[in-house]
């Protein structure tokens, strides 16, 4: 069966893209570095890491599924 007709290959591929596009922008995002607390204020945000962490769950989640559908192992 060839890929273009192929659906869990052409998940495949499109997951890896979006990796190489996260690992891209990554790459070209400068370093967050939150401004120092004053006495009395909260430390400056940088990326939410409750988010983040959401993110990677889901993105853990759908590579298992995927694994489970190609019959690898994690």
């Amino acid at each position: 069966m060839s890929e273009a007709a192929d659906p869990v290959a052409q998940a495949a591929s499109r997951l890896e893209a979006a990796v190489e596009r996260l690992a891209r922008a990554a790459a070209n995002r400068p370093a967050l570095m939150p401004a120092p607390a004053r006495e009395g204020e909260a430390p400056a945000a940088g990326a939410d890491p409750a988010a983040v962490a959401a993110l990677a769950q889901r993105l853990d989640e759908t590579i298992a599924r995927l694994r489970g559908v190609l019959g690898e192992e994690g």
